[in-house]
């Protein structure tokens, strides 16, 4: 057991962290927590009653975090909680307010290829990481166009916006969507292993100064 979790006095601080500091007292009453298909779901950062939860009722067998394992109370209760109820707990890093680099979205694709299901795919908000990894799942696991799966999975209803540099997701899609409407027998992996252009996308975009402050400052996206 961490450090952090070993007296009451450390557990009750983690727990108040992950309350105060990372926003479960909105998640608690929005867990944004939705099916992807028999053997997938998307939320943000799940509780340890959450995680219970998800064994108990959904029979979840490895907790997909987009998050960085850290020292932080929502981690280390997180971690606990998985341990407790025999859940795989893996961590693949991706940025809400970056575009995608090539070797993070092929080893993604390789994870979701690989893990155990059912699975619950996370990440703080459940809005814009879990999103995009799970156009990925759509993708890559259930064979859907990235044109199809983006906009089933990357929209204002799960918390997305395209306002400040998480609409670098977007423009990330727009950018593949473009390419392929010149040339429309390339694959989503062709283009982002041979066309993508990750330096020119993010020269070209202009966040905005208040889609930034908004995304920034009051929602606190990673």
């Amino acid at each position: 057991m961490p450090d952090r979790l070993q007296s009451p006095l450390r557990r009750a601080l983690a727990h108040l962290e992950a309350w105060l500091i990372d926003h479960e007292y909105i998640r608690v009453l929005y867990r944004n927590f939705h099916r992807l298909s028999e053997n997938a779901w998307r939320s943000n950062q799940p509780s340890p009653a959450f995680v219970k939860k998800l064994h108990e009722r959904y029979g979840i067998k490895t907790i997909i975090s987009l998050r960085r394992p850290d020292s932080s109370g929502q981690y280390l209760l997180e971690k606990e909680a998985c341990d407790r109820h025999g859940i795989q707990l893996v961590h693949h890093r991706f940025s809400s307010r970056e575009f995608p680099q090539v070797e993070a979205v092929l080893a993604a694709r390789d994870l979701l290829q690989s893990v155990d299901y059912p699975i619950l795919i996370h990440c703080k908000s459940g809005a814009d990481r879990a999103g995009l990894m799970s156009v990925f799942y759509r993708h890559f696991i259930l064979g859907e166009p990235i044109e199809d799966a983006r906009r089933k999975e990357l929209n204002w209803r799960f918390g997305h916006f395209r306002w400040g540099d998480t609409g670098k997701l977007d423009a990330f899609f727009d950018a593949y969507e473009t390419y392929k409407a010149d040339h429309p027998d390339t694959s989503f992996e062709e283009w982002l292993t041979r066309h993508y252009d990750r330096d020119a996308l993010n020269a070209h975009y202009n966040a905005g100064k208040l889609g930034r402050l908004l995304i920034d400052k009051v929602l606190r996206r990673e």
